[in-house]
């Protein structure tokens, strides 16, 4: 891992807190706030999200790429909703996307094929329906 990026599961902490933490758009006005119920669940939720559940998965690549892919893009989607509604400002999108967009376009049955060391667990661990990619990068963080 080179030290002057930052690793995936550094950006991806950051994408999720800036998907819970929003701000408006390019207007300067301040967030939407949401409601303190709300904000509890979106922390939960969170939290859920950052744990590995299953960690003894078998390695199968084409259910690893699915799940990751099916995770990335959910995320890059939800941060334009929130983009969209005012929880979130331009700058705060533009800082996660890049590095969602750069994930995804490295997620390939061929990468996980010939994946090893953190990036295979990484895969192994994307390869278990009940482990979301925020916490697979989270324990196996890799360079895309």
């Amino acid at each position: 891992m080179q030290e002057n990026r930052p690793s995936f599961r550094i950006t991806a902490a950051v994408a999720l807190l800036s998907l819970a933490a929003g701000a408006s758009a390019d207007d300067g006005a301040p967030p939407r706030v949401l409601p303190a119920d709300v904000q509890a669940d979106v922390e939960a939720i969170a939290g859920h999200l950052t744990q590995v559940n299953d960690a003894d998965a078998m390695l199968a690549c084409g259910k690893a790429v699915d799940n990751a892919r099916y995770g990335v893009e959910t995320m890059l989607e939800v941060g334009e909703k929130n983009l969209r509604a005012g929880y979130m400002t331009q700058a705060a999108y533009d800082g996660m996307a890049p590095a969602l967009r750069s994930l995804l376009a490295a997620l390939s049955p061929q990468d996980c094929e010939s994946a090893s060391g953190v990036r295979r667990d990484f895969y192994q661990c994307m390869s278990s329906d009940y482990n979301h990619v925020l916490a697979c990068g989270k324990a196996h963080p890799f360079e895309p």
